[in-house]
């Protein structure tokens, strides 16, 4: 239709397709244009914007996947890190714009039948977790569970008030902090091949919570086969 916003796209080396899209730009349809507004929530929303997106490559073309987001979208690939999986090693490489404000982590998982390796997800972030947390779950949905030893080892590596921890403890609420901030984060069960996963990143904070990524998909692997 003459009104509808052009979306140019292009296919990133394991066929994912990236849009594209003029939003707010003067002289140009704004692709918002294209769908009507529903009706408004009596709350106000928690979640503020994406904070990033996880997508599984093949293990044959993770380098090359990198290369393409560096060379395509001009963003920095960070170094790789390999975090545990029940099956093996799950390989992660970030890539990033310099302020942050794009972040597309690259993982390759150990074995072609390890499906909770190979879910794909989006993170949502917000400035609260523990109250996104809380209404995610009030509304039926159901959050990822996490080992009770877990809470017991962060109460040993940080300083964190009892009150504090025990909410987390409920509600399966991930913790990690450098020099620069704190990462507060917690999962959605997986649904089929897609889950999701809340965050509240302090603004010094730029990694993704690596230290957790053992128990999460511990923890999914658990959920998924019991």
């Amino acid at each position: 239709a003459p009104a509808d916003a052009p979306l140019e796209a292009v296919a990133a080396p394991d066929g994912t397709e990236l849009f594209f899209c003029a939003t707010g730009h003067p002289g140009l349809p704004d692709w918002r244009a294209d769908f009507e507004e529903g009706e408004r929530a009596a709350e106000e929303p928690l979640l503020t914007h994406v904070d990033h997106l996880a997508l599984v490559q093949p293990w044959y073309q993770v380098d090359e996947a990198a290369l393409f987001h560096r060379g395509v979208l001009g963003l920095d690939a960070r170094e790789s890190v390999d975090v545990a999986d029940p099956y093996g090693l799950v390989r992660s490489r970030a890539v990033t714009d310099p302020q942050g404000r794009v972040r597309i982590a690259l993982s390759v998982g150990p074995a072609a039948g390890d499906d909770t390796a190979h879910a794909q997800h989006i993170a949502f972030a917000t400035a609260d977790v523990v109250a996104a947390a809380r209404r995610f779950r009030s509304a039926g949905g159901r959050l990822l569970a996490v080992p009770a030893n877990y809470y017991d080892d962060l109460a040993a590596r940080y300083e964190l008030p009892d009150a504090e921890l025990e909410t987390y403890r409920d509600l399966g609420i991930l913790y990690d902090r450098d020099e620069h901030g704190a990462f507060r984060h917690c999962y959605t069960r997986t649904v089929g091949r897609v889950f999701f996963e809340l965050t509240q990143r302090d603004p010094g904070y730029r990694g993704y919570g690596a230290p957790n990524a053992p128990i999460r998909l511990a923890a999914q692997h658990d959920d998924r086969t019991r």
